[in-house]
């Protein structure tokens, strides 16, 4: 139980150091949040089995993910020659999560580098090699937070998805039956989505703060079960073993916070 409390404790914090960045209007201050929560994914244990391979997943995917984190950040950065039609369709006035494509590029095209630079036998090639890519997928979508901030109506939609996260997670560290403690964690997260907008100004209402404090809520616990999975059956010990679940919760509740912060600007 202890390190699921501590991991549960740790996403909270990691949601509120985001939710905070958020509110001060500073993009680059999400964006190093951001970074952040992909570092310690980038960071994680190898999974069980790969103990003993040198896979170099930290590399691929940390530069994975400052490519969908920077192109979150400045979305005219996809643009083409000025004039042409690449230029005019890329003209975006808020956030993205195009660049998750890009950052996932990226880290495939390292981690079969990185695999050709292994002299140990290269052991394992095909598990190593699609770990890393998983792991970069799963660090790259953590973008969603910066592309959901980039939307100028969206800070009450950012605290909606950050709060549904850190109630679900930590209704998901007490003891008792996963399945019911779930059910329970994602109706609190949806919960604490809906009364966002009861305290914070902004175009959010209490039903998209219901469902995107909900989604966010499952996608976390998701995060906190695979990343537990990681692990499970190897000999992996210590802070890694909570740490990678905690960033994970975070990064895959970006998406639902993206998606939620494009539908607020929709209603409008």
């Amino acid at each position: 139980m202890v390190p699921r409390l501590v991991s549960s404790l740790l996403s909270t914090a990691l949601a509120g150091l985001l939710a905070l960045a958020v509110t001060t209007g500073e993009l680059w201050l999400v964006a190093a949040g951001v970074l952040l929560v992909q570092v310690l994914v980038a960071a994680a244990p190898p999974s069980a089995g790969l103990e003993q391979v040198r896979s170099g997943s930290f590399v691929p995917v940390a530069a994975g993910s400052l490519v969908a984190t920077g192109l979150a950040l400045d979305p005219s950065l996809l643009a083409g020659t000025s004039g042409t039609r690449a230029a005019r369709d890329a003209l975006l006035s808020s956030g993205v999560l195009a660049g998750v494509l890009a950052g996932v590029a990226v880290v495939v095209a390292l981690a079969w580098f990185t695999q050709m630079l292994r002299r140990d036998g290269r052991e394992h090639l095909v598990r190593s090699a699609a770990a890393t890519v998983t792991l970069g997928v799963l660090a790259t979508l953590a973008a969603g937070w910066v592309a959901a901030a980039r939307a100028s109506l969206s800070t009450d939609v950012v605290l909606m998805a950050g709060v549904g996260l850190s109630v679900a997670v930590l209704v998901w560290a007490a003891p008792g039956d996963r399945v019911v403690l779930a059910s329970v964690a994602v109706l609190a997260g949806a919960g604490a989505g809906a009364a966002v907008p009861l305290v914070v100004d902004g175009s959010g209402t209490w039903v998209l703060g219901t469902a995107v404090g909900a989604g966010a809520a499952l996608c976390a616990l998701l995060g906190q079960v695979v990343g537990r999975a990681w692990t499970a059956g190897g000999t992996t010990s210590g802070p890694e073993l909570w740490v990678f679940p905690a960033a994970l919760s975070v990064a895959l509740a970006a998406p639902v916070a993206h998606l939620g912060a494009q539908l607020a600007v929709l209603v409008v």
